[in-house]
């Protein structure tokens, strides 16, 4: 057990490496090729080629796991994105945490500052396949591994893998708000991490995880960074909508995951 915990610790370590080299030579070939691209493009080529390599090393792996019928849940689930998406940010926005990270408010200029067709690439489609291989693929995949999430059998067994994905669910999650790197997007993703390794869960399908992350990566993106909804709604508007958005959310839990 504690072998296999060193192997786990040792491929989680090989994967962000791998990740970031892959970024790096993303970053060097836009410079190289596309120079006038700016901050947009590099991150766009830096996406494509951190997850791409995460892809080529581990793609028989990552195309293993049990698919399951999803039917009308996948409608649900797209609502689901959305509404927790916004429904979040506008809550971390009416706690005035976002004025304490100077970090955070760089990288939320940077994305509105994107043009709009690249950040719908960008934010919508390469970080959310990119993020997925990585995270979900790779962090929680083997985590679940590591604390016993395959167990299956009598009662108890099933409880404990039970026990285990939940674990899975919180260090993947724990790992994917560190990584990036401020404090407002750090609890942000690690919630909707949450949500991401539920998805996987119910579909056996990275893609689904991917589409999840998408639709509420262009929901914040195109309602809130691009219309700048947040600067139209006064602070009784904001906290309405914020409400109801997440008690949307709240009530597509059960079609999506309960109601199987």
């Amino acid at each position: 057990m504690k072998n296999h915990g060193w192997r786990t610790a040792g491929t989680l370590i090989a994967a962000l490496l791998l990740y970031e080299i892959g970024k790096l030579a993303g970053a060097l070939a836009a410079q190289l090729l596309l120079p006038a691209s700016g901050e947009g493009g590099r991150s766009l080529l830096m996406q494509i080629a951190g997850g791409g390599l995460v892809y080529l090393i581990w793609r028989r792996e990552l195309g293993a796991e049990k698919r399951k019928s999803v039917g009308k849940a996948g409608i649900w689930m797209f609502l689901l994105s959305v509404t927790s998406a916004l429904g979040l940010n506008l809550l971390l926005a009416l706690s005035q945490i976002t004025t304490l990270s100077g970090s955070f408010q760089e990288t939320a200029a940077a994305q509105a500052a994107v043009p709009v067709w690249l950040g719908i690439v960008l934010y919508g489609l390469a970080a959310p396949f990119s993020e997925e291989l990585l995270f979900r693929g790779i962090f929680y995949r083997k985590a679940r591994e590591a604390f016993g999430g395959e167990m299956a059998g009598v009662a108890e067994e099933q409880n404990r893998a039970v026990r285990a994905r939940r674990a899975a669910a919180v260090v993947s999650s724990l790992m994917f708000g560190i990584y990036h790197g401020n404090l407002v997007q750090g609890i942000y993703a690690f919630l909707i991490g949450m949500l991401l390794c539920l998805v996987y869960e119910r579909t056996g399908r990275l893609l689904a995880a991917a589409l999840f992350h998408g639709a509420g990566n262009l929901a914040v993106y195109l309602l809130i960074d691009v219309a700048g909804i947040g600067e139209y709604l006064s602070f009784g508007a904001a906290v309405g909508l914020c409400a109801l958005l997440l008690a949307a959310a709240a009530l597509c839990l059960k079609p999506c995951f309960i109601s199987q």
